[in-house]
């Protein structure tokens, strides 16, 4: 069987529905395949920040940004890793992503600010707060029997925003943090009453999408997975997809975006370049590599393969792979590796803090790593979404290990004792000052984002005093991996020597990425799968006259 469209994209993350939509509005006319009998990737099980500087959201709120300042953040955080972080890229991505932006909106779909959100390093110059964009809220019912076959985490959605997610921890903890979940879950609940399916964060970014999407025509095929690639010559010209009798060929004389994802769940590849097999990662199980591949038979450049979305994380009792942010945030907790040493600032980056028990582990033993805390963090916060003071299952099954003193805790868990009584003393004389000595914990905005604002000096910092001690352990998991095919500042995929494989394009984590190993701020995985998406979707459209 052979099909016909201008122009192939494969994948149904924010970064592929987001090109088809560009190449749509350009006058092309895509086609949409996906491999999963599912859609919406790793995008639809994320947290649906999508990070834009300068975007018209912040000049309507009188929030001061600039091109200029955007830039000098990104070079101070990302450095030179080669030319997926080139000058030519970064320029780019900061120009198109205001234009991406408005053209979603003016498709339809509703974008608002996380104000609070900080950028995660703001040490560097140019840093700002409320650079994160996200979808509203959006009624899942408006996508009809695609809702369906949307990706699901399984977690009930709510009526939430980034900016809620704070509260979450500590609403037993303060009125303020309890009106404000009393809030969310009355507006859930409003949602329902009306008959309206709520999906917030990743879900609506996807579902707005592909809402525009379908009110385009865009057709979208399921269970389609990329075989190869087609040429002519040297040109791509379309790709052979669909299983058995399903295989066929679909040509698109404009070209081809590869939007695939990482390769989170291919264990062989990852062991290939990562010091990782992927177990830890709660990407989507399709996550596996399949651009990378196609991409390199074809004769892409691979780069910064070593690359991840690195992301602290526990394993809860049932299996399900906690990506808890707050956890190690919150004051009176701390991370130590088996030698009961601390080695990095909890409160950081979870990119860094991820990358930081890695690195950590070539000397120490530091995977696991255990985060260790009190009875008064047990009593007051939330574990992922288990309220305080719920201790039963976690104890039962050994996720948790409590004991009545550090140094019998300590046994239990294999961490060497005297490590630990040193540490957590030193930590104790600390925060009685609020300040972190080795490692800044809380000094700077986003470090207490996730704080408990009611714990002063420190947000992010507190003793670990109340007997009875609890450990856990923590895993160097990830949202997905980041390396892939090089591709230039119009998202062309190029060969090692530099030179352009025409035809194909690729966004999103199965290209090299901008960012580099670092991560400037919320949503710097999906803000550049989209723009660069978008960008394709453009060129392809120019090219084509």
């Amino acid at each position: 069987m052979m099909a016909k469209a201008d122009f192939i994209v494969v994948g149904t993350g924010a970064g592929g529905l987001a090109g088809a939509i560009s190449a749509k509005l350009n006058g092309l006319n895509p086609i949409i395949i996906e491999k999963a009998s599912c859609w919406g990737g790793t995008s639809a099980l994320s947290g649906g920040g999508v990070w834009i500087p300068n975007n018209h959201l912040m000049q309507r709120d009188g929030i001061e940004d600039s091109f200029d300042a955007a830039l000098a953040y990104m070079e101070a955080t990302i450095g030179d890793v080669g030319p997926a972080s080139s000058r030519e890229r970064k320029t780019a991505y900061l120009n198109a992503g205001p234009d991406m932006v408005r053209g979603l909106e003016a498709q339809g779909l509703g974008w608002r600010r996380a104000p609070r959100y900080p950028d995660y390093h703001q040490d560097q110059p140019g840093a700002r707060v409320g650079r994160t964009l996200e979808g509203v809220s959006f009624d899942g019912n408006k996508l009809a029997g695609w809702l369906k076959t949307m990706r699901t985490s399984g977690m009930p959605s709510m009526v939430m925003s980034t900016d809620d997610a704070p509260q979450v921890p500590t609403m037993l903890r303060s009125f303020k943090s309890f009106s404000a979940a009393m809030r969310m879950m009355g507006r859930t609940l409003a949602w329902r009453v009306r008959g309206r399916e709520p999906l917030s964060m990743g879900p609506t970014l996807v579902a707005q999408l592909m809402a525009i999407v379908q009110r385009l025509g865009i057709p979208v095929l399921l269970d389609t997975p990329i075989k190869s690639l087609i040429k002519d010559g040297d040109r791509v010209v379309g790709v052979v997809a669909g299983e058995g009798p399903a295989e066929q060929r679909l040509m698109a004389p404009h070209g081809v975006l590869l939007a695939t994802g990482g390769f989170a769940k291919n264990s062989s590849y990852r062991r290939q370049f990562q010091e990782v097999d992927g177990r830890w990662s709660p990407a989507s199980p399709d996550d596996t590599g399949d651009g990378q591949q196609i991409g390199a038979q074809a004769g892409a450049d691979l780069a910064l393969m070593d690359a991840a979305t690195w992301y602290p994380v526990s394993i809860l009792p049932d299996g399900t792979i906690n990506a808890g942010i707050w956890e190690r945030t919150l004051p009176g907790s701390i991370i130590v590796d088996a030698s009961g040493q601390r080695y990095t600032n909890e409160a950081a980056s979870y990119v860094n803090a991820g990358r930081a028990m890695l690195d950590r582990d070539k000397s120490v033993s530091a995977v696991p790593s255990w985060l260790i805390f009190d009875n008064r963090y047990r009593s007051r916060y939330f574990f992922g979404s288990t309220p305080p003071g719920v201790n039963g299952e976690f104890l039962k099954s050994g996720f948790f290990i409590k004991a009545p003193t550090l140094g019998e805790l300590a046994e239990k868990c294999g961490i060497d004792a005297d490590g630990l009584n040193r540490t957590v003393q030193r930590v104790n004389a600390m925060a009685q000052k609020g300040v972190d000595e080795d490692f800044g914990r809380g000094d700077n905005v986003y470090d207490q984002y996730y704080g408990d604002p009611n714990n002063r000096p420190n947000p992010s910092f507190g003793p670990i005093d109340k007997a009875p001690f609890y450990a856990t352990r923590f895993y160097p998991g990830d949202l997905s991996t980041k390396g892939g095919l090089m591709a230039d500042e119009h998202a062309r995929v190029l060969r090692a020597d530099g030179s352009v494989i025409e035809g194909l394009y690729a966004a999103g984590n199965c290209a090299a990425p901008v960012m580099g190993r670092t991560y400037p701020g919320a949503g710097a995985t999906l803000g550049p799968s989209m723009v660069f998406a978008w960008i394709a979707g453009k060129h392809a459209a120019a090219k084509a006259g």
